[in-house]
Order: C-alpha cells, then structure tokens, then sequence
C-alpha cells in the first residue's frame, strides 16, 4: 500500500497542479496521467521505506499521517521535470529532514520493529 494516493495528491495540490506535472504526452491529453503519478509514488515509497527500514517493521501497518505527509511532499516534488517553487522544494527539505528524524529515532512512530 503506498504511503499516500493519487486523491490525497489531488486533494493536497488540485487537479491544474497534477495536470501540468503529469500530462506529458505528445498531444497533451488535459488529464492527470495516472502512470506518471505511480512512477512517482513508487520512488517516493522506496525512499522512505529506505530511511524506515532499520527502525521499522515494513510495511507499515497502521495508516501514519505523518508518513503520508512526508509521501505527498515527497511525490510533488518528484513529479517536476523542472525546477519547482521554492514552496515546494523548502516542503521537500523538511520532510527528508523528518525522515532522517524518524531514522534516528528523535521523531516515533507508532509500530517498532
């Protein structure tokens, strides 16, 4: 199960913000491209299950808000082809910051290993 979904990325961000990330077909389509966004999700669940594995039991089982929080800054950030805002990049930041947080232990989560 990923850490967060395309509607949560949808609700987070709207729909014009998730259209011009993702729809990159030749002859733009004026949708969201869902593969484009799951390309995404994958890599932002990697990364975060990289940071989580040595602390935690993975999957996670119970829904983390914290972690879906961190995978939608993540994601959005991931979906740009070009330089994003600084809004966007300084969110990023933060939630690599809280990962490594997480990883050290300074910030818990609900299921140790």
């Amino acid at each position: 199960m990923p850490y967060t979904t395309l509607e949560e990325l949808t609700d987070r961000f709207g729909t014009p913000m998730l259209v011009s990330l993702t729809d990159r077909a030749e002859a733009a389509t004026g949708l969201i491209d869902a593969d484009v966004v799951a390309s995404a999700l994958a890599d932002t669940d990697a990364l975060i299950d990289g940071y989580l594995k040595a602390r935690y039991v993975l999957p996670l089982s119970d829904a983390q808000p914290l972690v879906a929080a961190i995978a939608r800054d993540i994601a959005i950030y991931k979906l740009h082809t070009y330089e994003p805002d600084a809004k966007i990049t300084a969110d990023y930041k933060q939630a690599l910051a809280s990962l490594k947080d997480i990883a050290a232990g300074t910030v818990q989560l609900l299921s140790l290993i």
